[in-house]
């Protein structure tokens, strides 16, 4: 790899992380899939198998060869050749290349140029037996950048004859799905593909100009390296025969997008308007809307000319609906009561259903035993705590409520506001790169470690896969979670883009390559008003890894949002065929639908918007504009949650104000039905997926709720959409010839604007990927063993140097910085952090029990001596008994109450009152042993773990940074033994 002699932090990090990546990548067991992809080392190899395409595999076994694809450059009005599927190339006595680009001033795209001159060069000599791809993305218009490129090829060779203008064939990659088939990470930027007629990959390989920090490091020399090597590979492929047979020549577009000025009579021809439609809203109180349409022709390209619609407000011809006297809601039934499911919350703020019980508790989790098979599984997000209950069997005689946290809770879950599973099971995307059971949270704080630190806004959601055999529970050292020991969530990614969250849906969309797309409510937005943010997790970094550098973010920055009071969770919730966003904005008392595929790139958001995750150009942090908006419902006091019937014609919402759950009509937006639930602090809404109940929770009362159906609706709503309204717009797309978008803004254009390149190389040294702390932040991160400096640090001040992020990249989850730390243990007990792992508790013992014996170990597995542990008082005591072949279970009597645990937690508290603690075997009470309990006078408090700092243990961090904020004396709802 070369590196220019910058000093960029952030660079050296990235490094840090290649290096000793590599020296994992020799331990693992699992990673002949990345073998293709060494000539530039991957940010996260050795982060265990990611399933890629190499030489010598058939493309159809990974890639979808019949995926539709549009050429965006060149065009041809003659030759028709507008799109293509890759199989169209497996095909006798054909080769095709396809490279792999990113937009942008960096390194990568320097040998698009050269690309670009190989490409018709070949064709020149060899016609159709050649086919030349690019996979065009990152932001920019494709045709724009293809261009570039051409005329990059032009400027590199300019002695040259070949002039780029039938190859290469352009696609917007907008979501990355070529990409994703072919290059799959690890495999860099640029790179490239070349197979043969039977789709077999014959050579994959990585350019010259990657690990070069910038455009201008990586010369033209170095870049005209493609040509040699690619010249090579295609020449001995092609043989020397000539094809003189080619495709029609296609005709480039203009350069630059044309600017657009006001029309005038000379522009456009515009026709007359139509009749007004009638109302679209046959009956009812809610106001409806009506739209007439004109025809409008551009005379001259490039000149706006007016929209050929308008729409105004209108009231139904009814005032009152025949069924509102005794219509009924399917999901309410004809008569319903309100129910209190489940209590004990902390601040309870939204609720979703897990798509597949018991899948990540399974029947035996802590020490506890769960039914899986019976009743639904409900996650409950809890703001106060920053931790997720799971109502497991609910509804059923098990059901019974288990809290969870990630170990950097102050970082990861920090006042966590919205939860979202992926739905979506039958998404067709192949079992490795699907997205379903995994799950995002969002949470509203400005990465202030709960109040302890200034913020930096370092802060967005995070994704989590459910599946605890993907390595996603782990305990307290990061290992893997058995049965009997704590566990907590390990995050698979996160990103940075979002601050204070408040409102999250996953979209069920099932175009990108895995399907972890999810939009989000971001109340800082650009300080002024909150705004819509889309995030796409792409391939997640996974467990013990940190790599953001494949992602892409998009800001929509004209879908302006307020959030309102504190602690108010936003409902948002995706529409799956209409493909529309509806998101409660509780600050204005309105309900807005946003199309979810409407507008388009406009600028990289890098400058405007300084917090991202990643630098390299695959990280893709862009401003879109022109989307389609409109008020779908207002006048609500403060919206909070909202869900979608499962035929998707109704949307529920949670009026936190009053306490009402209304319910309106999708496609007419007019208000069914409302019903009082006599809660006044309703958060977030779901709809059971067996008994197709309304649950909701309530913060005041730290309750889970549902409005239970007493009796079946048998007089359901009917429909309020106007079929004439239905009728004048289909006539009207027949006529004019277009889809008939009536909130479409037509006066809106986006002119892309080209990234500067400094905007790749730019770095923040004021959050955490780049923090410019020396102790911690070196050409070694993690592997440094200056990070070990970082444990005596006590500057823990609200504005001290001391950056909290840097503790868990120097690998602290125990340190005395972080918030509180007396939550890392149980009651009483005291932290010691093993660096780049986790931590271990002085109050936590594991037991080994024999017929005849009883043995302890500390949580690290090593042998403890009954005589050497001196318990504390007021401290509580976890015994964690391992598997044993006979079942034999530890027991303790207190009182008159005798406890025992069998392959789990005893959880003994240690009143002032104790002198000693007897164990004994459970049914052997004579095979006994006594702890010494400290009368106060001595000073041992049992076995305190040191602080461990391996040497090359970089890739074995399960998390990256820590956040906190204080805490309410309430029941700490994180700690099974104390959950409801």
């Amino acid at each position: 790899m070369r590196l220019s002699s910058s000093q960029d932090l952030v660079a050296s990090k990235i490094l840090a992380f290649l290096v000793a990546s590599l020296v994992l990548l020799f331990q693992a067991k699992h990673i002949s899939a990345q073998g293709c992809s060494n000539q530039c080392p991957p940010i996260n190899a050795g982060q265990g198998e990611v399933m890629a395409l190499c030489e010598g595999d058939q493309i159809s076994t990974f890639a979808n060869v019949d995926k539709i694809y549009n050429i965006c450059h060149p065009t041809s009005t003659s030759s028709g050749i507008t799109s293509f599927a890759l199989k169209d190339f497996i095909k006798p006595n054909h080769i095709t290349v396809v490279a792999n680009y990113y937009t942008g001033c960096n390194a990568g795209r320097r040998e698009s140029g050269v690309f670009a001159h190989i490409a018709q060069r070949f064709y020149n000599i060899y016609g159709s037996r050649i086919t030349f791809i690019q996979s065009v993305k990152g932001g920019g218009t494709c045709d724009q950048w293809a261009s570039i490129y051409e005329n990059d090829a032009t400027d590199l060779y300019p002695d040259s004859s070949v002039v780029p203008k039938d190859m290469p064939l352009s696609v917007d990659d907008i979501y990355s799905e070529l990409r994703d088939d072919l290059f799959t990470t690890p495999f860099g930027h640029p790179s490239y593909v070349i197979f043969d007629e039977n789709g077999v990959i014959q050579h994959k390989f990585i350019g010259p100009c990657c690990g070069y920090e910038s455009y201008f490091d990586c010369t033209a020399d170095i870049a005209k390296e493609l040509d040699t090597t690619m010249t090579e590979y295609l020449t001995a492929l092609l043989g020397d025969a000539v094809d003189d047979t080619k495709s029609p020549t296609v005709q480039p577009l203009p350069t630059d997008a044309p600017t657009l000025s006001p029309f005038s009579a000379n522009d456009c021809e515009v026709g007359e308007y139509s009749e007004w439609s009638e109302c679209s809203i046959t009956c009812g109180t809610s106001l409806g809307i009506q739209f007439r349409w004109r025809k409008v022709t551009t005379l001259n390209e490039g000149k706006k000319c007016p929209a050929p619609f308008e729409t105004r407000e209108c009231e139904p011809v009814q005032d009152s609906c025949v069924e509102d006297t005794f219509g009924c809601i399917q999901e309410f039934g004809d008569v319903h009561s309100i129910e209190t499911v489940a209590s004990g919350f902390n601040s309870p703020r939204d609720v979703d259903f897990h798509p597949t019980p018991g899948l990540h508790l399974g029947s035996y989790s802590e020490g506890r035993t769960f039914y899986p098979e019976e009743g639904e599984e409900a996650w409950v997000v809890n703001g106060a705590n920053h931790s997720v209950s799971i109502v497991a069997s609910l509804g059923s005689e098990y059901q019974t409520t288990f809290s969870r946290r990630d170990r950097g809770y102050y970082h990861y879950m920090i006042n966590g506001t919205a939860l979202a599973f992926n739905h979506v099971a039958d998404s067709g995307r192949t079992p490795d790169r699907d997205g379903f059971n995994y799950w995002a949270i969002c949470n509203d704080n400005a990465n202030t470690y709960i109040d302890t630190k200034e913020p930096n806004y370092f802060m967005g959601p995070t994704l989590y896969n459910s599946d605890p055999k993907n390595f996603n529970v782990v305990n307290r050292l990061g290992e893997q979670c058995r049965d009997e020991e704590p566990c907590y969530f390990l995050h698979s990614d996160m990103l940075h883009e979002a601050p204070s969250c408040i409102g999250m849906a996953h979209d069920p969309e099932l175009q990108t390559t895995y399907g972890h797309v999810y939009w989000l409510f971001d109340t800082t937005g650009n300080r002024q008003n909150g705004q819509l943010v889309r995030f796409d997790f792409q391939q997640p970094h996974g467990p013990r890894s940190m790599d953001h550098s494949i992602a892409a973010v998009r800001r929509y920055v004209e879908v302006e949002l307020e959030r309102g009071a504190e602690g108010v969770h936003a409902g948002m919730v995706v529409h799956p065929t209409r493909r529309e966003i509806f998101i409660a904005v509780p600050g204005s008392n309105k309900i807005i639908a946003v199309a979810a595929d409407s507008g388009s790139f406009a600028r990289t958001a890098r400058e405007e918007y300084p917090i991202f995750s990643n630098r390299l150009p695959s990280f893709e942090y862009s401003i879109w504009e022109c989307v389609e908006q409109r008020v779908f419902a207002q006048y609500i006091d403060t919206p909070s949650g909202m869900a979608l019937s499962k035929d998707g014609q109704r949307l529920f919402v949670a009026e936190r104000g009053t306490g009402i759950i209304h319910v309106y009509e999708v496609e007419s937006g007019a208000l069914l039905h409302s019903i009082p639930t006599g809660f006044d602090t309703i958060g977030g809404l779901a709809i059971s997926p067996t008994s197709n109940e309304i649950f909701f929770v309530d913060d005041k009362s730290n309750s889970l709720n549902k409005v239970k159906m007493e009796t079946e609706c048998t007089s359901p709503h009917q429909s309020r959409a106007n079929p004439q309204f239905t009728a004048e717009i289909e006539r009207a797309e027949l006529e004019l010839g277009i889809n008939v978008q009536l909130f479409k803004d037509y006066q809106c254009t986006v002119n892309p604007e080209i990234p500067d390149s400094s905007f790749f190389d730019q770095v923040h040294d004021d959050s955490g990927y780049a923090d410019n702390n020396p102790d911690v932040q070196s050409d070694m991160v993690g592997m440094n063993e200056e990070a070990a400096l970082l444990a005596d640090r006590t500057d823990c001040g609200y504005t001290s140097d001391l950056n909290f992020d840097a503790l868990l990249l120097g690998g602290y989850f125990c340190h005395i910085c972080l918030p509180e730390q007396h939550l890392n243990c149980d009651q009483g007990g005291i932290c010691s952090n093993v660096q780049w792992q986790g931590y271990t508790c002085d109050n936590e013992f594991q037991v080994i029990i024999t017929d005849d014996s009883i043995g302890f170990q500390d949580t690290e597995g090593n042998e403890v001596m009954a005589d050497e542990i001196v318990l504390r008082k007021d401290v509580t005591y976890r015994f964690t008994v391992l598997v044993n072949d006979k079942d034999l279970g530890l027991c303790v009597l207190l009182g008159d109450t005798t406890l025992c645990a069998k392959e789990g937690p005893l959880i003994v508290p240690i009143e002032k009152s104790f002198t000693e603690l007897e164990l004994f075997i459970e049914g052997k009470p004579m095979t006994s042993l006594i702890l010494e309990v400290d009368d106060g006078n001595k000073m041992s408090t049992g076995i305190i773990t040191a602080i461990v700092v391996p040497v090359a243990v970089v890739a074995i961090a399960a998390g990256y940074f820590v956040l906190r904020r204080k805490r309410n004396n309430k029941q700490d709802a994180s700690r099974p033994e104390e959950a409801a």
